[in-house]
């Protein structure tokens, strides 16, 4: 009984120990500094793609009413299978197509966009909850305040706690959900609470990520309209494809590669 007891501590502390072992954390210095040398190794597939991303964003604003017209529901169809197409080739899982996985990745993405609507109408639902619980002389105020806030796009204030809550919220709204689009894409899990399993202990590394990604997107936008470039188009262009390329490089960090395959040759393209 003793020796089974023993046995029994040692299993334990060995499962402990492995569980604090496969915590893993990735360095956004170190995932900038790898898509940075893909982009430079590779340039051509790089420049291919961005060209196509190009397009389908010029296509998309040349149709009437944007997304109010039927037609962009077509060009969302073909944009997601263009990611998804992208997604395979750059981890190199041909076929690069593949009608099984772009359908799998149905699910995640389904969920990413449920998951930030879900969040959008606890922003605007939740504050009119105190007033039905009978605080409107002490809380009427503040509502009042707080919807003003909210409705003013434009204001600097609004734009400021609506861009700060967001990043909070993104590791477990944009972030690891999207992780777990990339991994059902390429024929693995596709759980979400698996990518949150995997990613622990990485909630502020993936909020200086969301940081560094608006940052970029918020600071080009400054550019475009204070000198009045119009060049927002070919930005977005390139970094998409950049933050995807980042992306990947993150996801391979917590997911594990069965078999290894040979880099892209830059002349696949």
């Amino acid at each position: 009984m003793i020796r089974m007891q023993k046995k029994r501590k040692d299993l334990k502390k060995t499962k402990r120990k492995s569980s604090t072992i496969e915590i893993k954390k990735f360095s956004l210095v170190s995932s900038i500094k790898s898509s940075t040398k893909f982009v430079l190794l590779y340039k051509r597939t790089f420049l291919l793609w961005t060209l196509a991303n190009f397009a389908f964003l010029y296509v998309f604003s040349l149709i009437p009413n944007g997304w109010t017209n039927s037609l962009s529901i077509l060009w969302l169809v073909g944009y997601y299978v263009y990611w998804c197409i992208f997604i395979r080739h750059i981890q190199q899982h041909p076929p690069y197509f593949s009608l099984i996985r772009i359908f799998n990745g149905l699910i995640p993405a389904s969920k990413i966009m449920f998951i930030n609507i879900s969040i959008y109408l606890v922003l605007v639902v939740a504050p009119y909850i105190p007033l039905f619980m009978g605080f409107r002389d002490k809380y009427l105020e503040f509502f009042e305040n707080y919807m003003e806030v909210l409705q003013s796009h434009d204001s600097l204030l609004g734009k400021t706690l609506f861009f700060i809550l967001m990043i909070l919220l993104s590791p477990y709204t944009i972030s690891r959900p999207y992780l777990a689009w990339l991994s059902s894409i390429i024929g693995k899990s596709r759980s979400i609470f698996d990518a949150y399993k995997k990613t622990q202990g990485n909630y502020w590394n993936f909020v200086i990520c969301g940081v560094f990604m608006s940052g970029l997107c918020m600071i080009s936008h400054a550019i475009d309209v204070a000198f009045g470039l119009h060049i927002k188009i070919y930005v977005i262009s390139v970094l998409a494809i950049f933050f995807n390329v980042m992306f990947i490089d993150i996801y391979k960090v917590f997911y594990k590669r069965k078999r290894t395959q040979k880099a892209i040759p830059d002349n696949n393209l």
